[in-house]
């Protein structure tokens, strides 16, 4: 019996990626993060302070993760009207090379908060973090090319993209 349990104990380590999940990940883990560790936190339900204060001892304790715990800590900055410092931790993450920072990056770039609206930057943006996984940067493309305000309007390349995203491809 104890010969089994080590060999069960073994077989459920051996071929799967360990991650840390930190109390930052339980506080602002996002939806839109293929490589998310724990359930997603509506942007509503964000405690900013605590999201904050838990993302940055994780950011100190932990190289490996510390992309995703910029993200993590950027929604709380968002929530708590901290925009500017939030921007600077998509950055870094991005920088990083963190894909759902790169969404979140985007979609910054595309409704224009607390950073210049940029269109054409928003669908670079969204591009990139499409091809490294991150479905919903096809939704974001649906509204980007949907929207009559961008220079490239095209409500068959929003639909192509609603269609990707609705999909999961």
């Amino acid at each position: 019996m104890r010969t089994n349990l080590i060999t069960l104990a073994l077989f459920a380590t051996i071929g799967t990626q360990a991650y840390s999940i930190e109390e930052c990940d339980i506080l602002a883990s996002l939806e839109a993060d293929p490589s998310s560790v724990s359930s997603p936190v509506a942007f509503n339900d964000i405690q900013p302070r605590a999201v904050i204060d838990a993302c940055t001892r994780a950011i100190a304790a932990n190289d490996a993760d510390q992309s995703r715990y910029l993200l993590h800590r950027a929604r709380g900055y968002l929530k708590g009207g901290e925009g500017e410092k939030a921007l600077l931790d998509l950055e870094h993450a991005h920088k990083l090379g963190y894909p759902a920072a790169t969404f979140g990056l985007a979609t910054a770039y595309y409704l224009g908060d607390d950073v210049t609206q940029d269109l054409e930057q928003a669908r670079v943006l969204f591009i990139h973090s499409y091809e490294n996984g991150v479905l919903w940067s096809a939704w974001g493309l649906s509204l980007l090319y949907g929207n009559e305000m961008y220079e490239n309007y095209d409500l068959e390349k929003a639909k192509k993209w609603e269609v990707r995203f609705k999909n999961g491809y």
